[in-house]
């Protein structure tokens, strides 16, 4: 008998990633207005058996709706596909009595100001932070170090600002409060807002992706990460991170303290953290699918199908992991300047065995914009080699192949 399982919102990316699967059927609840402005209507998979309406983002309209599907049905699993929907798929999964991050932690899970207060609680060691309501919380808040100021309730480095002196204050938050969210993912109604203040910690940035099954931890990777010169947008991933096998031992202790002190029922959780000389640090975490192909990465590095073994979990079904990589993996964003895009050169390097994934996501005569945020890259590639030293040369010839020619207005 096929596993039935509700995913809250479409992904494209998981049901293409399981289109040969026959062992489930999968039932969706999606927001009327994503699903008409996006045409998902003209997205075919095998696997989909019914799509209902219903709303999810910083909404619970979708509740009723799952638990009148699971009377009928009787789901196996229940599936957030995205970070928006993380929240209703835990009070759902909760509900209807099936593995979830149980829904106090998917509260806390998609908002940055939740989570911060749980780790005042919990004693997980975290930034100086502060809620922001008014302009003046950000004055009383400096006291002449750098801060970050960011929405609590957004994804995808999304309307953060630094503010490195006191005369940057003003700025960040024109920036911040007016930072507009992805247009394909967002809601035309009226959604809940909230910002927060927190100390810029400098160093390295790593994330942890575990999966957990009845609050055990059964496998762990660490990411490196590679941000653009001038922001916090992700511009690479590397993995596994190629770091002293002290920082692994102490990033992976730091990871399971916050797992065993949030409680966490069955799932994943995508964290991310700053070295610092104390130790670890957590910047944010989680409780879905990491973004920027980092499944794959680890797939690639470790050689077990990633998202596969995430369902298994979550079906309550015997897994297959292996736990030390054999591989690394990375993927690297192009670096395109603003302007009109005139042309592109070079991308016959893209053409070599060891790139298993490349997409240039714009054409000629698009505006490009400024990366201010994940949505603004215009392209990845993906490279899988033996060695740290043979991904990283590969990438940075393909990265100084590639040419970008734009039109500056």
């Amino acid at each position: 008998m096929k596993q039935k399982i509700l995913m809250i919102g479409l992904s494209i990316v998981a049901l293409n990633h399981y289109k040969n699967r026959t062992d489930i059927e999968v039932y969706i609840i999606e927001e009327e207005e994503l699903f008409e402005k996006n045409k998902l209507n003209e997205f075919k998979n095998p696997l989909v058996k019914k799509v209902l309406f219903g709303n999810y983002i910083d909404s619970e309209d979708c509740v009723a709706i799952a638990k009148a599907l699971h009377d009928e049905i009787q789901f196996d699993a229940v599936f957030p596909s995205k970070d928006y929907a993380v929240r209703a798929t835990g009070k759902i999964a909760d509900l209807l009595g099936l593995p979830g991050l149980k829904e106090k932690n998917a509260k806390l899970l998609t908002n940055k100001i939740l989570l911060r207060e749980a780790c005042e609680q919990y004693g997980i060691p975290h930034p100086r932070y502060k809620k922001v309501i008014q302009i003046e919380d950000l004055f009383n808040f400096y006291e002449g170090k750098p801060l970050i100021f960011k929405p609590a309730t957004l994804q995808a480095s999304v309307g953060i600002s630094k503010i490195e002196s006191i005369s940057d204050i003003e700025k960040a938050w024109e920036n911040t409060t007016t930072a507009l969210d992805n247009q394909k993912i967002t809601v035309s109604r009226k959604i809940n807002r909230e910002h927060i203040v927190e100390e810029y910690l400098d160093g390295p940035e790593f994330s942890v992706e575990t999966l957990v099954r009845d609050n055990e931890i059964i496998f762990s990777n660490i990411t490196e990460k590679i941000t653009f010169d001038d922001n916090f947008v992700e511009e690479g991933h590397i993995v596994p991170a190629k770091i002293p096998a002290t920082d692994w031992e102490v990033l992976l202790k730091e990871k399971s303290n916050l797992v065993n002190k949030l409680e966490i029922g069955s799932g994943l959780l995508h964290s991310e953290w700053k070295i610092q000389d104390q130790g670890p640090v957590l910047i944010e975490c989680a409780g879905r699918m990491p973004g920027d192909y980092i499944y794959d990465l680890i797939s690639n590095a470790y050689e077990f199908d990633f998202l596969m073994e995430y369902s298994m979990i979550l079906m309550r079904q015997n897994t297959n992991i292996h736990q030390e990589s054999t591989k690394v993996s990375s993927v690297r964003y192009f670096n395109c300047p603003a302007g009109k895009l005139k042309e592109i050169k070079g991308i016959e390097c893209l053409l070599i065995p060891e790139v298993v994934n490349w997409s240039i996501d714009k054409s000629i005569g698009d505006i490009i914009p400024a990366v201010k945020s994940s949505w603004d890259r215009v392209g990845h590639f993906v490279v899988v080699g033996d060695s740290h030293d043979e991904v990283n040369r590969i990438s940075n010839e393909i990265l100084n192949s590639v040419e970008f020619e734009v039109e500056v207005k």
